[in-house]
């Protein structure tokens, strides 16, 4: 009598691991949601950048995504100048308002 209690309740048991794997499966990400592959090289004007990030370090370059007042998101290379200095113009207008609307590098 006791072995075939047993049975359900492993089987119960196995049903419940396995649904809530596969829950966690459909919720986590197996790779980063933007990556760039092209870097826009034109000169953009600080004042149509609203906000910056960096992408994933899983991703295969290292980029810059500009959120522009249009909603657009622009890739850019981070080592260019201007990008940099767009950033640092971002950075000290976030630290003197107090306004989060720049993203540090996640690294």
């Amino acid at each position: 009598m006791m072995t075939m209690m047993k049975n359900p309740i492993i089987l119960v048991t196995c049903v419940l691991l396995l649904s809530s794997l596969a829950v966690l499966a459909s919720q986590s990400s197996f790779g980063p949601d933007d990556c760039c592959f092209q870097f826009f090289s034109t000169r953009l004007p600080k004042n149509r950048v609203m906000t910056y990030q960096y992408t994933d370090e899983r991703c295969t370059n290292k980029a810059v995504l500009f959120t522009m007042r249009n909603r657009a998101k622009i890739c850019v290379n981070p080592s260019e100048q201007w990008v940099k200095s767009i950033i640092e113009t971002k950075q000290w207008i976030h630290i003197k308002t107090g306004n989060s609307s720049a993203s540090e590098p996640s690294e």
